[in-house]
């Protein structure tokens, strides 16, 4: 299966993505110790990898569609990565359009449509965020206001409860990047809308309004 993936996807889908030895040298990896962690590794190193994988498995793209699969089913599934599994509470924050925000109501369902990264720390995961959009726009975009003074986008805080096993792993020990506290949620989990607070406060930058903090809690298997 790693082998498949290798050829089918890696080296021929992504063999021009930004990063690609990284990733290579990472699916080696894998298919030499037969170790999906290596899989993760790769997700987690700052190439274009995980922003394409997203994006296709988001999408629904037909090319390559059986080896993407391969990837979620090995990471969800494998055996090797049940002692990274995760139960407990996980932050994201999202800096996202009024039109997206409203799509979220209490006692609505929402499903992740790709591979979802979080944290187990709060305080972390706001400051990453809030460097990752200034490195992408100015402050003053991120600030953007209607003729009317309303604000285009806004800052959103999710809290994700997670209940079941293997819908998230910690995987702080073999991301690229650790003492992130990284909480790594599984496409196609389903959560429900159960509380909304506004006018809550970022710790890392205080002079930012409108920041939404939405509660997500796991549902039951089958209800």
């Amino acid at each position: 299966m790693f082998q498949r993936i290798e050829k089918n996807y890696v080296n021929k889908i992504l063999n021009t993505i930004g990063g690609i030895e990284i990733i290579r040298r990472f699916f080696q990896k894998a298919i030499e110790e037969k170790d999906p962690k290596w899989l993760i590794t790769a997700y987690t190193a700052e190439t274009d990898y995980y922003r394409v994988l997203n994006t296709e498995i988001a999408c629904g793209s037909s090319i390559c569609q059986n080896e993407r699969r391969y990837i979620i089913a090995l990471i969800s599934h494998h055996d090797s990565l049940e002692q990274y599994t995760f139960i407990g509470n996980s932050y994201r924050v999202m800096h996202i359009s009024n039109h997206d925000l409203k799509r979220y109501q209490v006692g609505n369902l929402t499903m992740t449509k790709s591979f979802v990264s979080s944290s187990i720390d709060r305080n972390i995961i706001e400051l990453l965020s809030w460097r990752q959009e200034s490195r992408r726009l100015p402050i003053e975009a991120t600030q953007r206001q209607t003729i009317d003074g309303q604000q285009i986008k806004s800052w959103v805080v999710c809290k994700y409860h997670i209940k079941h096993h293997r819908t998230a792993l910690h995987i702080e020990n073999i991301s690229q990047y650790a003492h992130e506290g990284e909480i790594l949620i599984m496409p196609y989990s389903v959560f429900k809308v159960k509380k909304i607070d506004t006018n809550v406060k970022l710790s890392f930058l205080q002079n930012v309004s409108q920041v939404t903090e939405i509660h997500l809690e796991e549902c039951d298997e089958y209800s």
